[in-house]
């Protein structure tokens, strides 16, 4: 099977969507980049907010997390790990397998059906985009955290 590039205009009004997704964001972002900064002047509260990050994160997911497959086996793990105050290299694996797994069986066929215009309305993609973008914050901000903590 051929697989075609979306056209021009579908993949601006893609990236419109992803931007304005982005913009929306911009205070979780926000917080997760100063979480970082935080870490090489005071670990302990980075490591309290990033917890802090991560509830905020498993209270308020979108309906595509909570539509993946695995999503309770990972909140579940997530929460134990979050609850326990370790953010070691559990805690960056399952966010990996979170991540991984999400891109391919939630956002990768919105997208797709979005581009098809199939009934799937900009609102929905959005809060899917929204979901990948707090993963990934998250993530970033506990592999930043490992390296400051084996530096420290």
């Amino acid at each position: 099977m051929v697989r075609l590039m979306p056209a021009p205009k579908e993949l601006e009004r893609l990236g419109n969507l992803f931007t304005l997704a982005s913009e929306r964001n911009r205070p979780f972002l926000d917080r997760c980049s100063e979480t970082k900064y935080l870490a090489v002047r005071n670990y302990d509260k980075a490591t309290t907010i990033t917890v802090e990050l991560t509830k905020q994160t498993l209270k308020e997911a979108n309906s595509g997390l909570t539509s993946l497959e695995d999503y309770e086996r990972f909140h579940t793990k997530l929460r134990s790990v979050v609850e326990s105050g370790q953010l070691d290299n559990e805690f960056i694996r399952i966010l990996e397998k979170l991540r991984s797994k999400y891109l391919e069986k939630v956002l990768r066929p919105a997208i797709h059906t979005y581009l098809r215009n199939e009934d799937l309305k900009p609102i929905a993609i959005e809060a899917l985009y929204n979901d990948a973008l707090r993963i990934e914050g998250l993530l970033e901000v506990v592999q930043f955290l490992k390296k400051v903590e084996s530096v420290v």
